[in-house]
């Protein structure tokens, strides 16, 4: 395989975001795009932590949270991320609790562990279950259904969460990002040198990979 056509693409997201939601669906079809231009083409992606409330407690009621937020425009940003969504295949929903995303992201930098596969896996899991389920991810057995959906034990996973192992490492991950002047999410970091931010069109992501192989 061509160097020349390789690409590492850190993703940096946070699992109650939904345009991350967005992103993750549009880069993969960029990449779909990418291996028809370039058949030597190949991408590793990471998944990074970020936390867009970090003080956020558990259990809350979604719909009240976004609209203490948006007030009035709740009802239009929801309804520009559903018709988006569907252009994607996702059915996103407003209902149900929103949690504080530590846990989600230390399932997901656990998964890691069992390969770049297990990580993308979870987070799509994540994902779907968050906004086209209305489960909570904040609840370990969500969590832990994820994990098994990613071929993860789940006891010992269950033993991960339950344990403050990934805790630190999180938040050094989301310092360090924050350190770097990013600021909202999705956020993707090609061959650590060039940046995106925002869920882009495959088109765009495309270009940018194009870009990216001249340079180098």
């Amino acid at each position: 395989m061509s160097a020349s056509k390789s690409l590492n693409i850190s993703v940096v997201l946070d699992t109650i975001c939904p345009w991350c939601y967005v992103g993750k669906r549009r880069i993969e079809r960029a990449f779909k795009l990418a291996a028809e231009k370039w058949p030597e083409f190949d991408a590793s992606v990471e998944y990074v932590p970020y936390q867009l409330d970090s003080s956020m407690g558990k259990g809350l009621d979604k719909a009240e949270v976004y609209h203490k937020k948006y007030g009035n425009r709740a009802d239009e940003i929801h309804k520009r991320l559903t018709d988006v969504g569907k252009e994607e295949g996702i059915s996103f929903k407003f209902g149900g609790k929103m949690s504080n995303t530590l846990d989600s992201h230390r399932i997901v930098d656990y998964a890691r562990l069992h390969g770049q596969g297990a990580q993308a896996v979870i987070v799509e899991s994540l994902m779907h279950r968050y906004f086209e389920q209305e489960e909570d991810i904040g609840n370990i057995q969500v969590l832990l259904n994820a994990a098994e959906d990613a071929g993860l034990d789940r006891e010992q996973a269950k033993e991960f969460l339950e344990s403050s192992e990934g805790v630190e490492s999180i938040k050094q991950k989301t310092k360090q990002i924050q350190s770097l002047g990013i600021t909202g999410v999705p956020f993707y970091i090609i061959n650590d040198r060039y940046g995106i931010s925002g869920a882009e069109t495959p088109e765009t992501f495309l270009n940018a990979f194009e870009k990216v192989f001249e340079k180098s």
